[in-house]
């Protein structure tokens, strides 16, 4: 597929990690414009807020934050919402209450499903339009961004915001992980191309043999984006994407 084939304009990028450890520091603009503050959520009222899960609140923080900075209101968008593991570890809870045959608490029980972060933005905001929620492994972003270039090719007058998140692993399935990585979400508000925001490219070839990515595609892509590089190619466990910055 040719790179130039598939170009999206970042109107607004916003991404929030719950910590730098020695190997993401390898990541310089990550650990230099990357949220690490505590997430507060005051956009949302106390009564609405307890009922966000840690994932949710992830999604709902990078989200809002990402519109606030480019004042787009967020009941105009579509949506693409994109977690690899989505609610793994309260599925996990709830997996463990029925072993112990102990009740599963409702609220794990109505948030365990994969799309619930989207559902939740599309209550709070008062969001209307087309969404979709995405699992793809660790090409979850890649295909992410892919889904929004077809909705922006069905709409294009519209804009798109993206949302990749994930919270950290936890026991038994962080044994089975290759990488572990850190709780964060990545935000990208995006358009068909425009000459006022930085236009990016990207293509994606099958891998012959599996890799072992050192960071999620989301954050690779994020430090990319804010670096001084034209071009970057990076590589999740089974496909190499290539992203590509366009002049204006």
């Amino acid at each position: 597929m040719d790179k130039n084939t598939i170009k999206l304009s970042v109107l607004s990028s916003y991404c929030w990690i719950d910590s730098v450890d020695n190997k993401t520091r390898k990541l310089h603009n990550l650990a230099t414009r990357a949220d690490f503050n505590k997430i507060s959520l005051q956009q949302i009222p106390p009564i609405k807020r307890r009922r966000l899960s840690g994932l949710s609140k992830l999604a709902m923080h990078s989200s809002l934050s990402c519109l606030e900075q480019y004042n787009f209101n967020p009941e105009q968008l579509m949506t693409v919402f994109a977690s690899q593991h989505g609610e793994l570890n309260r599925t996990i809870r709830i997996v463990k209450s029925m072993f112990e045959q102990q009740e599963v608490s409702p609220k794990d029980f109505s948030l365990s499903v994969h799309n619930a972060s989207l559902g939740l933005f599309s209550i709070f905001t008062g969001n209307k339009h087309p969404g979709t929620s995405i699992a793809a492994d660790s090409n979850t972003f890649g295909y992410a961004l892919l889904e929004c270039y077809n909705q922006l090719q069905r709409f294009p007058n519209s804009q798109v915001l993206l949302t990749c998140f994930d919270l950290k692993v936890e026991p038994p399935f962080s044994e089975l992980q290759g990488s572990l990585y850190p709780s964060y979400s990545l935000s990208l508000l995006l358009s068909q191309p425009t000459d006022n925001a930085p236009v990016v490219s990207f293509s994606f070839t099958s891998l012959s043999e599996h890799q072992k990515p050192e960071f999620p595609l989301a954050l690779s892509f994020f430090d990319f984006l804010h670096s001084d590089n034209q071009q970057q190619t990076v590589d999740s466990q089974d496909t190499r994407w290539g992203f590509c910055k366009h002049a204006l």
